[in-house]
């Protein structure tokens, strides 16, 4: 369900930066790159998580339409777009869903 995410290079981005706020500025760009690999998946899983939780609150039958979007890979501005239609703000969803992943990495309240 990759089909909207945000772009890889600002998940990268961000994760570069959690990571040294966790670790320290002076992390070694080797190691910083090891942890990326290691937390891109999670983070993405997350995002997907608290996306399907998302559109399962708002009702069951959006969440099989979304099931069934993904299942038959329909284009990434598809999803998009029936996402935008249970999501009405998402750069502040996502926002909240990369501070929600956040706090938790750095085990902050």
């Amino acid at each position: 369900m990759q089909s909207f995410l945000p772009a890889d290079d600002s998940l990268q981005t961000f994760l570069t930066d959690l990571i040294r706020d966790k670790y320290g500025k002076d992390t070694d760009p080797s190691v910083i790159d090891e942890y990326k690999k290691d937390l891109l998946p999670r983070l993405d899983q997350w995002i997907l998580l608290k996306t399907m939780t998302e559109v399962a609150m708002h009702s069951q039958e959006d969440l099989h339409k979304l099931q069934k979007m993904t299942e038959e890979n329909k284009p990434a501005n598809e999803v998009q777009a029936f996402l935008q239609t249970i999501i009405t703000d998402p750069p502040s969803f996502l926002s909240k869903t990369l501070l929600s992943f956040r706090q938790t990495y750095l085990g902050a309240p």
